[in-house]
């Protein structure tokens, strides 16, 4: 389907979402209707809408001149996290990984709510997928601290700054052999049916 709107198909959509408010309905109603007129997904008629609102929230008289009536949202305003609230979350959620917690039981454990949970659990999920290179930093900084924390990206735990892992330790074991019992070793291991 063309994802080009008609002047009228956004009128029909802005006056669902009136409709919706008026009665005590919520968007996803005045959503569905669009979607069901249009053709298009639900989830494409709301990034519509929020795009169109903006814009008519930017350009007031655009909506005026298309007899198109806004409503005040019901949303709270966007509360952006600082810096520092993003780099207490990270650490905090790396630190109690590694003591064998799952990310929505500590989540759960720090948010003031399910609205603020799903907040924090969005904002932690975005860091490791998108700033790869922030998470890095804190658990470089934590490791230069000596604390242990989960690592995301190895799905693993750095104790103390040392990875807790078999084979980093059977490396570390086999570089202090001398030759002769690398060989006896490797005899060893090859003997066993893994």
């Amino acid at each position: 389907m063309e994802n080009n709107w008609t002047i009228q198909q956004t009128k029909n959509l802005f006056g669902y979402v009136k409709k919706a408010a008026d009665s005590g309905k919520g968007l996803k109603w005045a959503f569905e209707r669009a979607s069901t007129e249009s053709g298009r997904s639900v989830n494409s008629v709301r990034n519509y809408y929020y795009s169109q609102l903006k814009m008519f929230e930017l350009v007031p008289g655009l909506a005026r001149d298309l007899k198109i009536e806004t409503i005040k949202s019901r949303r709270n305003g966007f509360e952006l996290f600082s810096e520092d609230e993003i780099t207490a979350l990270i650490r905090t959620i790396l630190k109690e990984k590694a003591k064998g917690r799952s990310v929505r039981a500590i989540i759960t454990s720090i948010a003031g709510g399910p609205k603020q949970a799903l907040r924090l659990q969005n904002k932690y999920r975005s860091m490791v997928a998108h700033n790869r290179s922030r998470v890095m930093a804190i658990m470089n900084s934590m490791s230069e601290k000596g604390e242990a924390y989960y690592n995301p990206y190895q799905k693993q735990v750095v104790d103390g700054g040392r990875q807790n892992d078999n084979l980093l330790r059977l490396n570390e074991y086999i570089s202090k052999l001398d030759a002769g019992e690398v060989g006896s070793f490797l005899n060893i291991l090859g003997k066993l049916k893994l």
